[in-house]
């Protein structure tokens, strides 16, 4: 199972090089609820797997940009298409390392979205996605056969999230579709019986 967030969390920066055990920490269910909250999209996470070592466990959590915004996320807003490129090979070596024949991909957030839909079909990153418009027009998982350069080839099934951040607008019920949280219900469920 790989996670991919937006980024490695500006409020960690203060933590300097013990930001890395802060998080294991976290996802090993130490520390607050608030400190979850802000550690996104840790609380989801941690909904759907339970407390998890990160350092150990068959989860691998990666982030779509690799660096640390120096002054939050205006700077991913700003510069997230040449970012993004940059760090995209870095991505595709980690994918290539990861597991055998198949991965699993949670993506958290617009960002990590348009990363995986950029390496895994084409799109073109930074499309102004909207990941509730995504998900509601989307068969979820997204399944693909993905063709590194040497030749060899991993399935990918890509389940989409929101980010659990206070700026995700909701999809509210029209037409007989589900909202977001429903969609992501049932994505649950699927992601619980392959763990």
């Amino acid at each position: 199972m790989v996670i991919v967030s937006q980024e490695p969390g500006h409020w960690l920066r203060p933590q300097g090089e013990g930001a890395p055990a802060k998080l294991i920490s976290l996802a090993l269910g130490q520390g607050t609820a608030e400190e979850v909250r802000k550690a996104n999209p840790l609380s989801k996470v941690l909904q759907i797997l339970g407390p998890f070592d990160p350092s150990a466990s068959r989860v691998y959590w990666t982030h779509a940009l690799k660096c640390v915004p120096v002054n939050g996320d205006r700077d991913v807003n700003k510069e997230w298409r040449k970012a993004a490129t940059k760090c995209r090979e870095h991505f595709i070596n980690e994918l290539k390392m990861l597991g055998k024949d198949e991965l699993n991909l949670l993506a958290f957030g617009k960002y990590a979205l348009e990363l995986c839909l950029n390496v895994l079909d084409g799109q073109d990153m930074d499309q102004e996605l909207s990941i509730g418009d995504f998900i509601q027009s989307e068969k979820l998982p997204l399944v693909y056969k993905y063709r590194f350069k040497d030749g060899s080839v991993k399935n990918v099934r890509l389940y989409v999230f929101t980010n659990p951040s206070a700026e995700v607008v909701k999809v509210m019920k029209s037409g007989g579709k589900m909202t977001s949280d429903e969609v992501q219900a049932l994505e649950v469920k699927r992601i619980k019986c392959l763990l």
